[in-house]
């Protein structure tokens, strides 16, 4: 893909509206110099000094930055959060990206999704994280706010040229109900589902699992990429895509598969929130009108730029994908 491909898809995403329905999380990040740190007085340990704090969109929320920095005409992320300090700090996040927070419905009976990491420092140059402090939901929607929930989806996604799904939460914002909707919504415009669990319950959508999750979804048989591709397509009545990672993806329709490799980069790498960018990249360009090929080679392309992004869950911008051709 050379520069002329790249700035063709990005001023043709620049004209493409986006609705995305998913788990939006907050990431958290909490560093902590141990140098600082006075063994308690009341307690036989020593506290952790929290002198830097940052925070940044998670999970769907995440994926919805991505839309933003590669410059879509616009992203309608539809959620639900709660009445929490992290809700507040979710929708600084949302205005703060230029994110339109209106289909994020508000339930003070939910816990806003968080991800809480420690970050320890001290003498050396070495970061140590710790166990990371998980802030999730335990039960179901209410039939009020999933009632709520579906009439945003439904009026973002007659606004959108793509719906794109993050369904991440044992106990998220993807209901049965939901995913139906999602589901009907996919026989007359493009879905891009991303699940972490359920993935082979998309129907008519384009889904988009790894290659373990594309083998639990097949009831654990190691059959190859190419041959999980083609049976989860068959399953669906829609294309496949199946990431591995540092190698590349799988691109199947109609029964054809095609791999398509990825750039080879050199480490550190950190991969997490890849795969949000590899989604919205994905979306972006396809909705775009690029083939479904293409649009994997273009979200590849993104990955290769947010993988060398250390300690963040990141975006990618125009600017830093032109500097790779």
């Amino acid at each position: 893909m050379d520069k002329a491909d790249i700035k063709r898809i990005l001023e043709n995403a620049g004209k493409v509206t986006v609705c995305l329905a998913g788990d939006i999380c907050l990431d958290a990040y909490w560093l902590a110099d141990m140098k600082k740190s006075r063994l308690s007085r009341e307690t036989p340990h020593f506290p952790l000094p929290v002198t830097q704090e940052r925070y940044s969109l998670g999970g769907g929320g995440n994926a919805a930055a991505n839309f933003a920095a590669l410059g879509v005409k616009k992203v309608m992320p539809v959620s639900v959060i709660g009445d929490d300090w992290r809700a507040v700090l979710v929708k600084n996040c949302l205005a703060k990206s230029g994110i339109d927070g209106g289909y994020v419905v508000a339930d003070a009976g939910r816990v806003t999704p968080c991800y809480c990491k420690p970050l320890r420092s001290g003498i050396s140059d070495t970061v140590y994280e710790d166990p990371r402090l998980d802030f999730e939901n335990y039960s179901p929607l209410s039939e009020e706010t999933e009632e709520k929930l579906l009439a945003a989806l439904k009026e973002a996604a007659e606004k959108a040229d793509i719906i794109a799904v993050c369904d991440q939460l044992e106990y998220g914002v993807i209901t049965p109900k939901i995913r139906e909707c999602l589901c009907e919504i996919a026989k007359k415009k493009p879905v891009v589902a991303d699940s972490r669990d359920r993935i082979a319950l998309y129907k008519n959508a384009i889904i988009k699992p790894n290659d373990v999750e594309a083998a639990a979804a097949l009831g654990g048989n190691a059959t190859g990429t190419e041959a999980a591709a083609k049976t989860l397509s068959e399953k669906t009545g829609a294309p496949v895509i199946i990431t591995e990672g540092a190698k590349g993806a799988v691109w199947c329709e109609a029964g054809k598969t095609v791999f398509v490799p990825a750039l080879k980069i050199e480490p550190p790498v950190d991969t997490v929130g890849a795969g949000d960018t590899f989604l919205a990249a994905f979306c972006a360009a396809y909705a775009a009108g690029e083939s479904g090929e293409k649009a994997v080679e273009f979200a590849n392309l993104a990955c290769a730029v947010t993988v060398k992004k250390i300690g963040v869950t990141g975006t990618v911008s125009p600017e830093e994908i032109l500097a790779l051709a």
